[in-house]
């Protein structure tokens, strides 16, 4: 079988990689220059939990995603030679009011049915574990489950596998159109000429939507401009994911910290404006004071594929048989990576998965 997979993300490298091991002809199509763009903008959290604000249908698929990921990494690792720095220390998430307090407890009742190790921890126990905290904590819980990931050496890592295991990749070859023939997938039309395959996999991002609206396909993915800060020269240290209603702290394996992100909504401008700046300053000011002496290094810009209900789209549309899609993971992709990518491959190559997507169906925005 023959599978075309537009997009080099994260998402779309994964689903290359997991078909190609499993014996499947795959072609990577990706627009740009090198692909992953908004992937590797990511701070590379892996977290089911963190900036999850309530229980959700989506939290099988997340916590089975998390579960793969030493595996994957290290396979990952193995195999190419780049580490892309799995780390699985855990998140302090802070309140600083009473009924961002409530909150947090009424969390914790759901998160423990996932990790049990999670607990609520007082404002002394929160800081002598992560001094750099702000002292007006009012509560905190810890989630020793959740970890990061370096995002562009994830990307870099996965562009290099799928490589190493003859995945033909071709970047700058953007996807134009999708070719269907008697109600079925043939093929994509690039600029270079049509790609034919058995079988097209839609792992866009933001532009999955656009892509498939000539089709009649309503399945609506926005981009979310996302800002990052880079922190390096950190007058205290930090161990753990970091996180606060409206922001987090994501430590790197070389001692610099990631400040993240904003939400903007701002189409396809990719600017990092001094609004942003102004908005993770605040935020860093909230959460880890003793940080605001740390030298900012750079930013990174990302547009968040999101959807109407900020769940991901994973499976077969309806009415073109050999069509599959995997977009709109918005805050959620560096997780989510391995077991879309699984589910996907049993899907093309076995005709169904035991992994729990149903909330994830391509074909619920469909009037």
């Amino acid at each position: 079988m023959r599978v075309l997979v537009i997009g080099a993300g994260v998402i779309g490298a994964a689903i290359a990689w997991e078909l190609r091991q499993r014996g499947a002809e795959v072609v990577l199509l990706e627009g740009s220059a090198e692909g992953g763009h908004t992937s590797a903008a990511s701070a590379g959290m892996v977290n089911p939990f963190s900036l999850t604000p309530d229980d959700s249908p989506a939290l099988p698929l997340y916590w089975q995603s998390l579960q793969m990921y030493p595996e994957w990494t290290r396979t990952l690792y193995e195999q190419t030679g780049i580490d892309p720095e799995w780390r699985q220390a855990g998140c302090v998430r802070i309140a600083l009011t009473d009924a961002d307090a409530d909150h947090l407890e009424a969390s914790l009742a759901w998160i423990r049915r996932y990790d049990p190790r999670a607990e609520r921890i007082d404002s002394h126990t929160a800081r002598q574990m992560e001094p750099a905290l702000n002292p007006e904590i009012v509560d905190a819980i810890y989630i020793p489950s959740e970890g990061w990931v370096h995002t562009a050496r994830l990307i870099r890592a996965l562009h290099r596998a799928v490589q190493l295991y003859g995945v033909n990749l071709y970047t700058g070859s953007p996807a134009l159109s999708l070719i269907v023939q008697s109600g079925a997938l043939r093929g994509v039309q690039t600029p270079h000429g049509v790609m034919e395959g058995d079988a097209v996999v839609v792992a866009a991002g933001a532009w999955a939507g656009a892509l498939l609206q000539p089709l009649g396909i309503h399945a609506p993915t926005v981009p979310v401009r996302g800002v990052i800060l880079a922190l390096g020269d950190l007058p205290v240290p930090i161990q753990h994911i970091l996180s606060m209603p409206g922001g987090y702290l994501v430590p790197r394996a070389d001692g610099t910290a990631l400040l993240g992100a904003t939400r903007e909504q701002a189409g396809y401008d990719a600017r990092a404006t001094a609004e942003a700046y102004a908005l993770l300053m605040h935020t860093l000011a909230r959460l880890a004071p003793r940080l605001m002496h740390a030298t900012v290094q750079g930013h990174t810009v990302g547009l968040r594929p999101d959807t109407p209900d900020h769940n991901p789209y994973i499976g077969a549309a309806e009415g073109f048989a050999g069509l599959y899609l995997a977009a709109g993971h918005a805050y959620h992709g560096i997780l989510l990576a391995p077991a879309t990518a699984r589910a996907l491959a049993d899907l093309i190559l076995n005709g169904a998965t035991d992994l729990p997507i149903a909330p994830f169906n391509p074909n619920r925005f469909m009037r």
